[in-house]
C-alpha cells in the first residue's frame, strides 16, 4: 500500500488545474463538484494507506521514492515517507480538508462563479500543498509544498479582493511567513552542506557527528523559519489579521494547513531539537509564552473569528512546548484533536454568523441558540473541547497529555505547568463566553433557509471527533513513538478545576461587561502586547528614513524640506514628529536623532551619501560600456534577419489559417483531397 502514498495529493492537484487552467465554461454545479470532489478523493485514497498501517507495518518507516535529479556527483531524491507522523498528520489534514471543503459548497454557493472557480482552485492547490509538507521524505518536496501553502494562504486571505482591508492582511501575511522562510532556507541549506543529503532521514542521522557550533544556529534558523509558519510569538501579528478571508478558509487554515505545517516541521526533526537543547529551551519558552498571552488577548476580543484567531495561537502554543520539551508524539496527538475541533468551531460559527446578518461580532450572535440551535449546540461542544472540560471532551484528554509532559520535563516543570495552566483557564474563559451570549435571548428569531446536508454532515462528524476522540489520544501517543506521562493526584485535580474556573470567569464577564471593557483598555495600553506597534516604531520606520537618506539626491532634498516646514509650524506628513505612533506611546513629537540631523544637512555623512555615489558610478561604467561596445553592434542584423523569419512565418501563418472556414464541405473536400493523396503515395511506394 505503500506505493499509493504518490498518487494521494493527485486530486487535489487535478482539482486545481482543471479550475484555474483549463479555458472551458463551467456552470456553478459542476464548479463545487470538481472542487469538492478533488478535496475528498485523496481522503479515500488515504484510507486503504492507512489501514495497512494498523498491525504495525508503518513504524518503522518506509520510505517511497518518487523521482531522482542527478546534479553530476550529487543525486536528489525526492520522494515520501510512510510512517507514523506522516500517518497521523497526513490523516488528519486530508479528512478535516474534505469535511471543510464539503462545507464549502454550500457557504461559497452564492458567490459570482468566476471567483467560485478561483476559490476552489487555491484550496485544492492548498491541500495539495499540505498534503507534500506532510508526507515528504526530502527537503525539496518539504519547501515545495511548503511555500506553495504560503503562497495559496495569501491569495485566499486576500480573496474578497475588492476590499482594502483583505487584500492588507494578506500581504501582511504573506511579507511575515517569507521572513520566517528566508530563515528556515537557510537553515535547511546549512543542514544540506553538512549532511550532504536532502534526504530527511540521512540529515537526521548525521546529526550525532555534527559540531555543537554548527548544530545550533542550524537548528534556530530553522525553529524560527518554523514558529513564524505557526504564528508563534513574536511573528503571530499576521494570523488575527489573517480573518477577512472566507470563514472556511480560516477553518482550513487554522486547524490542519498552513498554521500547523511548523509544529509538523518540527516533530519531523525532534532529533535535531534533541541534539540542540537550548534552542529546545528557546522553543519551549516561546511555546507557553504564545500560549499564556494568546489566551489572554483573546479574553478581550469582541470578533468571533478573532477570538478564535487568537485561540489558534495559543493551542500552538501548547504543541510547541511540548515539542520544545521533547514530547513530539504529545503534541501530534494534541494537533489531532485541536483540528477537529478547531474547525468545528469555524463552521458553526460560521453558520451563527450567516444567520446573524453576516455579522461575526460576539454580541451579534444573542439568539443564536434559537436561530440555528443545531449550529450553537456545535459550537457549544466544539468551545468545551477546547476548554478541556473534564472527562466528557476530547480536548481534556489531548491537554492533560501535554500538562503531563510539561509537569515531568524536569526542574523547570512546576512554574510552566502553572502557565500552562492558567492558558487553559483563561481558554475556558474566553470559549465559553461566546457560548454564553449566543445562547441569550434575542429579540429577532428568525432564522434564515440556510444550511442542508453539505453544512450537517462536517459538523455532525466534527462533533463526534469533539467528544469521543479522546479515547484515542493514548492510542495516538503510542502510535507516534512516544509514552504518555501520569500527573500526580494533585495536579491532575487542579489541571481538572482549570476549565471549570474558566467558565465560572466567562459567565462573570457576560453578566458584567463593563468590567471587561475596563480590563480590556487597561490590557490594551500594555507595550509588551502592541507588537506591530513596536515594530513600526523601531524598525520600519527608522528603515524607510534611512532609506529616504541613502537613495537620492532628490528624495534627501524632499525630506529636508519637510523638516524646514515642520519646524516653521506647516504640516509635513510622514515627518517622524508628525507621527500618531508616537502620541500612541506618550509622546508630543519624537526627538531628532542622526537620521533627523542627516536630513536637516547638519552632518558631513550626508553630503557623502547623498545621492548615492556608488550607484552613480555604476551608471556611468554603464553608459560607456554602451556607448563604446553595444553601439557598435547596433543595428544587429542577425537579429533582424531573425525578427524578419519569425515575422515572415507568422505572415504565412495568417494567410494559412483562412483554409479554415468552417464549412463542412471544405472539411470533407479536403479530407478527399488528403485521402487521395495518401492513397497515391501508397500506390508509388508498392512499385517494384
Amino acid at each position: 500500500m505503500a506505493s499509493l502514498l504518490p498518487f494521494v495529493p493527485v486530486p487535489a492537484l487535478i482539482g486545481f488545474v482543471v479550475l484555474s487552467l483549463i479555458p472551458m465554461t463551467l456552470s456553478r454545479t459542476v464548479v463545487i463538484a470538481i472542487g469538492v470532489g478533488a478535496a475528498v478523493l485523496p481522503a479515500i485514497l488515504f484510507a486503504p494507506v492507512a489501514l495497512s498501517c494498523l498491525d504495525g507495518a508503518c513504524v518503522a518507516g518506509a520510505v517511497v521514492p518518487i523521482l531522482s535529479i542527478d546534479a553530476g556527483m550529487f543525486v536528489a531524491q525526492i520522494a515520501m515517507s510512510l510512517d507514523p507522523l506522516s500517518m497521523v498528520t497526513g490523516g488528519t489534514v486530508s479528512v478535516v480538508a474534505a469535511l471543510v471543503l464539503i462545507y464549502s459548497g454550500a457557504y461559497m454557493a452564492s458567490e459570482p462563479l468566476p471567483d467560485l472557480r478561483r476559490y476552489f482552485a487555491l484550496m485544492n492547490l492548498f491541500l495539495a500543498g499540505m498534503l507534500a509538507v506532510v508526507f515528504a521524505a526530502d527537503v525539496i518536496l518539504l519547501f515545495l509544498g511548503w511555500e506553495t501553502i504560503g503562497l495559496c494562504s495569501f491569495m485566499l486571505i486576500a480573496f474578497y479582493d475588492r476590499l482594502p482591508k483583505a487584500v492588507s492582511a494578506g500581504r501582511k501575511a504573506l511579507i511575515t511567513t517569507r521572513i520566517a522562510d528566508s530563515l528556515l532556507l537557510a537553515g535547511l541549506m546549512m543542514l544540506f552542506l553538512s549532511a550532504g543529503t536532502t534526504r530527511l532521514d540521512g540529515m537526521l542521522a548525521a546529526v550525532p557527528g555534527m559540531d555543537p557550533w554548527r548544530l545550533a544556529p542550524i537548528a534556530g534558523l530553522i525553529a524560527l523559519g518554523a514558529l513564524g509558519k505557526s504564528a508563534q510569538f513574536p511573528f503571530h501579528t499576521w494570523l488575527p489579521s489573517a480573518m477577512a478571508g472566507p470563514t472556511p478558509v480560516s477553518a482550513l487554515l487554522h486547524s490542519a494547513t498552513m498554521v500547523a505545517a511548523g509544529v509538523i516541521l518540527l516533530a519531523r526533526l525532534a532529533p535535531l531539537f534533541a541534539a540542540a537543547p537550548e534552542i529546545s529551551a528557546m522553543v519551549a519558552m516561546l511555546g507557553i509564552l504564545t500560549a499564556a498571552g494568546g489566551a489572554l488577548i483573546a479574553v478581550i476580543q469582541t470578533d468571533i473569528k478573532k477570538l478564535l484567531a487568537f485561540s489558534t495561537m495559543s493551542q500552538i502554543g501548547f504543541m510547541v512546548l511540548a515539542l520544545g520539551l521533547g514530547a513530539p508524539a504529545v503534541a501530534l496527538a494534541h494537533f489531532a484533536i485541536h483540528a477537529a475541533f478547531k474547525s468545528l468551531l469555524f463552521l458553526s460559527a460560521g453558520v451563527m454568523s450567516h444567520a446573524s446578518g453576516g455579522s461575526t461580532a460576539i454580541e451579534a450572535l444573542r439568539g443564536a441558540r434559537y436561530r440555528q440551535p443545531w449550529a450553537f449546540w456545535s459550537f457549544a461542544i466544539g468551545a468545551a473541547s477546547l476548554a478541556g472540560l473534564p472527562v466528557i471532551t476530547a480536548g481534556w484528554y489531548s491537554k492533560e497529555a501535554v500538562l503531563a509532559a510539561v509537569w515531568s520535563s524536569g526542574p523547570w516543570g512546576v512554574p510552566l505547568w502553572l502557565l500552562a495552566a492558567a492558558a487553559a483557564m483563561l481558554t475556558a474563559a474566553y470559549a465559553f463566553r461566546v457560548v454564553f451570549v449566543a445562547g441569550s435571548q434575542s429579540a429577532d428569531l428568525a432564522a434564515p433557509p440556510w444550511g442542508g446536508a453539505a453544512v450537517m454532515i462536517p459538523l455532525v462528524v466534527l462533533t463526534a471527533v469533539a467528544v469521543v476522540g479522546g479515547l484515542s489520544v493514548g492510542a495516538l501517543i503510542g502510535f507516534a513513538g512516544g509514552t504518555e506521562d501520569h500527573l500526580p493526584l494533585l495536579p491532575t485535580l487542579l489541571g481538572a478545576a482549570a476549565p471549570l474556573l474558566g467558565v465560572v470567569l466567562a459567565r462573570q464577564l457576560v453578566r458584567h461587561p463593563r468590567e471587561l471593557e475596563h480590563f480590556a483598555k487597561r490590557l490594551r495600553h500594555v507595550r509588551a502586547l502592541r507588537i506591530e506597534i513596536l515594530y513600526y516604531y523601531y524598525i520600519v520606520r527608522r528603515f524607510r528614513r534611512l532609506a529616504t537618506v541613502l537613495g537620492n539626491a532628490e528624495g534627501t532634498e524632499a525630506v529636508a524640506q519637510a523638516a524646514a516646514l515642520r519646524r516653521e509650524g506647516v504640516d509635513a506628513p510622514g515627518l517622524m514628529a508628525d507621527d500618531p505612533l508616537g502620541r500612541a506611546f506618550g509622546k508630543e513629537a519624537a526627538q531628532p536623532d542622526f537620521i533627523s540631523r542627516a536630513t536637516d544637512g547638519q552632518t558631513p555623512v550626508v553630503r557623502l551619501v547623498a545621492g548615492d555615489p556608488v550607484g552613480r558610478i555604476l551608471i556611468i561604467v554603464a553608459r560607456v560600456f554602451v556607448g563604446s561596445f553595444v553601439a557598435r553592434f547596433n543595428p544587429d542584423q542577425i537579429d533582424r534577419a531573425w525578427m524578419g523569419f519569425a515575422g515572415g512565418f507568422g505572415h504565412a501563418w495568417a494567410q494559412a489559417r483562412r483554409m479554415q472556414t468552417g464549412r463542412v464541405r471544405d472539411h470533407s473536400l479536403w479530407i478527399a483531397l488528403g485521402c487521395a493523396a495518401l492513397l497515391l503515395y501508397a500506390w508509388g511506394t508498392s512499385w517494384r
